[in-house]
């Protein structure tokens, strides 16, 4: 038998309706009941904690212990008190537990942060991986965005040499091929011919003005503008 008790009342204890007292002196405050034996049906032994005497039960069973363990989790909480209420072929026992923290309460306090947490830790969770994704996709498309720009740059030089190349190729073709059919003939700026100066008096740009009274209606002397007979000739 287990020294550690199975269950420790600190009132009284009833089954079906009777008190659960020591055989002993008729205390029952303060008894421990300890499981006995394998079997459901084999009698518990109950334990005085006044006397110190000890006993197989008439009427508590370790099919009935089990059955208060069992319920245990789902008892009727009242501050710090533990009251037990539990039933096992039509045997009920009810009574007021010593306050603890046994394996049966740890599962079920167990249950009760897992059902809670999990929905918070989930939430932790998928807010971390969104947080996470949308900052490779930032990264990504700073990196695509650096990539087009470089790419640009790079197409636009190109293009840019692309026709530097060809108006140069161009210039060297013409050149060669008047250079091959000319044998380089020719002046390579067309020249003006300079303008010689007239060597008639008084003529500006073929013209000639003089003073005269033939060419006016009123016959008095007045200056008439006539082509110059030197240079206006050899200009037709």
């Amino acid at each position: 038998m287990d020294m550690k008790p199975d269950l420790k009342f600190v009132g009284m204890a009833y089954v079906d309706g009777q008190e659960l007292v020591c055989g002993e002196c008729g205390n029952g405050f303060s008894l421990e009941v300890h499981k006995h034996g394998f079997r459901e049906v084999s009698p518990a032994w109950i334990s005085c904690m006044s006397c110190g005497k000890g006993e197989d039960s008439r009427v508590v069973t370790n099919g009935l212990v089990d059955a208060v363990l069992a319920g245990w989790v789902q008892r009727r909480k009242d501050a710090d008190r533990d009251i037990i209420t539990a039933e096992w072929r039509g045997i009920v026992m009810t009574g007021e537990l010593y306050p603890t923290f046994d394996f049966h309460q740890a599962v079920g306090a167990a249950k009760a942060v897992h059902e809670y947490a999990a929905p918070e830790v989930k939430r932790w969770w998928r807010s971390k991986k969104k947080a996470a994704k949308a900052q490779v996709k930032e990264k990504a498309g700073a990196v695509t965005g650096a990539a087009k720009g470089k790419a640009k740059e790079t197409a636009d030089a190109a293009r840019e040499k692309a026709g530097e190349a060809v108006s140069t190729a161009k210039a060297t073709a013409l050149t060669t091929a008047w250079t091959l059919q000319t044998g380089g003939a020719g002046p390579t700026k067309s020249v003006k011919p300079k303008r010689q100066r007239c060597t008639v008096k008084g003529c500006r740009g073929g013209m000639v003005t003089i003073s005269t009274r033939v060419h006016s209606s009123t016959g008095k002397t007045r200056e008439v503008k006539i082509p110059c007979g030197v240079c206006h000739r050899s200009s037709t």
